[in-house]
């Protein structure tokens, strides 16, 4: 018995150790950010093959390793091989080159105009001379010293001795023989021929042996081709050849043996081995490492993104929740759809990545959450589908980052539910254009390649679209959040409400309309939800439809119901379709937002009319200004104030006899100048110029509604008005001058 309470006792301190801790907010972020380390850090290391095998190039093969699916390889030998001879079977460009002739014979002319100089320079001994000489030779001739060793001392001073007649000989000759020897094509392989040839033809001449030797070493080292090799359009030729070789393919089934116990482990065998993901380049610990310090990073920089930029996303802890999910999803959708094989084509497979769906996240969070959430979250997504498709592979990486920041542009303004499927469209013509872009960058890839990389980029940009579209609802409702999408649907004039309100109550539902599109204007000249704004308004008097006919705008006869009842009682009927329309909205699961602008648009606001009806019928009993209030909150954000302020404001301007653009100015003003001083605007953030710009978006849309229009006469005739259109008729057709 007493072991008994003990262990009672124990799992109690537990019990409310583990609700003190979970009550910490500190510790609930913790233990959110703990398991988006782990369900991401697994999702990633699932790349992982724990079955890898790590061999050398003439390793005996401990094992049998087995192909665990099937694939079509690539034989990147062969296929290099093959390459190879379709590279040197390319007949080689050449370009004449015009001035080689020129330029050679210049040189032989230069050369013998320097050892002229030398000759006739006073400022040199013999000494010197045949030194500067050697020098020029090794300079002009030979950077070879060993060039130098055949000529013999006697030969140099030869061509000292010699006087001008005989130079000019020598230039003569060798630039003669220079023409010969270039009169034809003469590549660069050729000249090695052609400096032999330039020996036999000094030879020939009938001149002394050392200036045959002058000749012949002038001419070898001057000699130059006549066709330059044209590199660009030759290597044009071989990459157009080497395009051509189609890969040489290898098809492995799954279960076949790629190496047996005890065969030596060739070149071959390990390229294989990689293509099939088996071959292993590090340990599993170290890769597991780097992919966990690659998360903790993004986490880490998310954190402080969130905090700093975002700190009402951070704040809220199922806002919170919901990013991690997403970001869940989209990573096990990644890891779905880039397993799929759907062809051993190595085009197909090859491709498969640009098929990816994440743009699906990034819409999602730019619906749900923001814009801004939605950004940073596609950046994040992008390096983590950079890691599941292989970290070599930038294509993929570069198509999530894009179609995710095109997929949050093009939900930022929905105004309808076809906006998303547009969405889908516009990511798929962009993801074509990023991988066209690859294509043409890359020397890599053919034309097979960028086809099917398009067609999967337009697939992934509807299956975003369609999975977007099939999430939200879901999410919605788990999370609470109410969308544009939502809204949209919720601003049909097919929803109940909306159908009771134009049945059973016509002037509340036209006065609902006009307030909506009053409370839109005002939002979208001071940045509000313009979108929330309008469904708002449509909402805001569906308490009306309990009792209809006690509110003017309803009632089309001169019985007023209200004058057969005390001011307190009107004044109870009056406020309580606040409440009315708060049951009713939560009978028909509105969102929040919704119910808050119902039960918030009138705040705490006086009803004025009965209040002093009240005042003039009392006598002696005082009158509480209390009881003539609305019994809500003042409204908490900008969304709500400007319904209240579009409601009060068009119940007054419709009252006016004759409005003109002066008088509805005037009364508008007033009627927001009122409700700021009954301190009805204080808790919703509107600021002083916020106020100014909603009074002149206001005028802007009620000016338009009451605009002054033409009288006609009660006693124009018929036959006035048959002359009144003959002449719009006449004029209609006259000819323009």
């Amino acid at each position: 018995m007493p072991v008994s309470k003990s262990l009672r006792r124990g799992i109690l301190f537990i019990e409310r150790a583990l609700v003190a801790t979970l009550r910490n907010t500190t510790t609930r972020h913790i233990l959110l950010l703990l398991a988006m380390f782990l369900a991401t850090t697994t999702l990633l290391a699932a790349n992982i093959n724990l079955d890898e095998v790590d061999f050398t190039p003439g390793q005996i093969s401990p094992q049998d390793v087995i192909a665990p699916h099937n694939a079509t390889l690539i034989d990147e030998a062969r296929t290099a091989e093959l390459k190879k001879q379709a590279a040197a079977g390319v007949q080689k460009v050449y370009q004449e080159d015009t001035m080689a002739l020129n330029m050679m014979q210049r040189s032989s002319s230069t050369f013998y105009r320097q050892v002229t100089e030398i000759q006739s320079n006073p400022g040199l001994n013999d000494e010197q001379r045949l030194e500067a000489l050697r020098q020029l030779v090794r300079r002009e001739l030979s950077n070879d010293p060993k060039a130098l060793e055949g000529i013999e001392t006697s030969t140099f001073l030869t061509l000292l001795q010699a006087d001008e007649q005989e130079m000019a000989m020598l230039n003569s000759e060798t630039n003669r023989i220079a023409e010969v020897l270039m009169a034809r094509p003469l590549k660069e392989e050729d000249l090695a021929q052609m400096r032999e040839q330039a020996r036999v033809e000094a030879r020939r001449l009938n001149v002394g042996e050392d200036y045959k030797k002058w000749i012949t070493l002038v001419l070898q080292s001057t000699l130059r081709p006549t066709m330059n090799l044209n590199d660009a359009a030759t290597n044009r030729l071989i990459e157009e050849a080497q395009n051509q070789v189609m890969p040489v393919q290898r098809s492995i089934k799954q279960g076949q043996v790629l190496l047996r116990k005890g065969d030596p482990v060739s070149e071959a065998d390990i390229e294989v081995l990689k293509q099939m993901g088996i071959q292993r380049n590090k340990p599993f610990w170290i890769t597991l490492s780097g992919i966990s310090m690659l998360v903790l990073t993004l986490i880490g920089i998310s954190m402080i993104f969130l905090r700093r930029y975002q700190p009402q996303v951070y704040r809220q802890e199922k806002t919170m929740i919901l990013l991690g999910l997403l970001f869940i999803i989209t990573l096990v959708v990644a890891k779905v759809f880039f397993a799929i094989s759907f062809s051993n084509r190595p085009e197909l497979s090859s491709t498969v990545g640009f098929l990816i769906p994440s743009a699906a996240g990034s819409m999602l969070m730019a619906i749900l959450i923001g814009p801004r959430i939605g950004i940073f979250g596609t950046v994040m997504i992008g390096i983590l589908i950079g890691v599941i498709t292989g970290l070599q592979n930038v294509a993929f990486l570069v198509v999530a980052l894009v179609s995710g920041l095109v997929g949050v542009y093009s939900v930022s303004r929905v105004n309808q539910g076809w906006d998303l499927a547009k969405g889908g469209i516009l990511i798929g013509g962009i993801n074509t254009v990023v991988v066209i872009a690859f294509g043409l960058m890359s020397n890599d890839t053919n034309l097979a390649w960028v086809v099917w990389g398009s067609v999967y980029g337009i697939l992934n940009g509807l299956l975003s679209a369609v999975l977007t579209t099939g999430l939200l609802p879901y999410l919605e409702t788990t999370f609470g959040i109410t969308s544009s999408i939502r809204l949209l649907e919720l601003g049909n004039p097919n929803h109940p409400l909306i159908k009771r309100l134009m049945m059973e109550a016509p002037g509340t539902y036209h006065h609902s309309i006009v307030v909506g599109n009053l409370a839109e204007a005002a939002a979208e000249v001071i940045g509000a939800e313009s979108l929330l704004v309008r469904v708002g308004a449509y909402y805001h008097d569906i308490g009306k439809l309990k009792r209809p006919y006690f509110f003017i705008e309803n009632q089309h006869t001169k019985v007023n119901p209200h004058d057969k009842i005390s001011p307190n009682l009107s004044s109870l009927i009056i406020t309580s379709h606040v409440k009315d329309g708060l049951e009713m909205a939560r009978e028909h699961r509105l969102p929040q937002v919704l119910v808050d602008i119902i039960y918030q648009h009138h705040g705490s606001s006086l009803v004025a009319y009965f209040y002093h009806r009240a005042l003039e019928n009392s006598q002696s009993e005082g009158v509480e200004e209390s009881s003539y209030r609305y019994d809500a909150p003042k409204p908490q954000t900008k969304e709500a104030a400007l319904v209240m302020l579009a409601d009060s404001v068009e119940a007054a301007v419709r009252s006016i006899q004759k409005p003109t653009p002066g008088r509805i100015e005037g009364l508008v003003r007033r009627i927001i100048k009122d409700r700021l001083n009954d301190g009805q605007l204080e808790e919703s953030d509107l600021t002083f110029k916020d106020l100014d710009l909603i009074a002149g978006a206001f005028m802007k849309i009620l000016n338009g509604i009451y605009h002054s229009r033409v009288e006609y006469p009660d006693n124009m005739t018929k036959e006035a008005l048959k002359e009144i259109e003959r002449r719009k008729a006449k004029n209609a057709t006259a000819p323009s001058v």
